[in-house]
């Protein structure tokens, strides 16, 4: 199973501190691994973050869920999209979706 599959499967099981951990190690591989790192750099220092931020300040079940179910969408279609090969432009517009979303979601 590549990095690829392993993060896809990850963001199935959603987010809690060791995923999101694995995640980010799991996207500084690929983007070790490609000529084309930017998307991978993106989602490691969002998972950092998250966890990070989790770390400090635990947030109640409902509103933990909130963050995930507004980031796992974008994020789960940006993966299926690098997968899939997307052009740069495609690419370019889902991680400003997950960064949108991102965003929206640590006011």
């Amino acid at each position: 199973m590549s990095n690829l599959q392993r993060l896809r499967e990850r963001l199935k099981q959603g987010f809690y501190l060791d995923n999101l951990y694995e995640m980010a190690g799991l996207c500084k591989s690929l983007a070790l691994d490609t000529p084309s790192p930017a998307p991978y750099f993106f989602m490691r220092n969002i998972f950092l973050d998250i966890a990070r931020h989790w770390e400090e300040v635990p947030l109640p079940v409902e509103e933990a869920e909130q963050v995930e179910s507004k980031m796992i969408e974008p994020l789960e279609e940006l993966v299926e999209r690098l997968e899939a090969g997307a052009s740069v432009e495609e690419v370019f517009n889902l991680l400003n979706r997950v960064v949108s979303a991102y965003l929206i979601s640590f006011k």
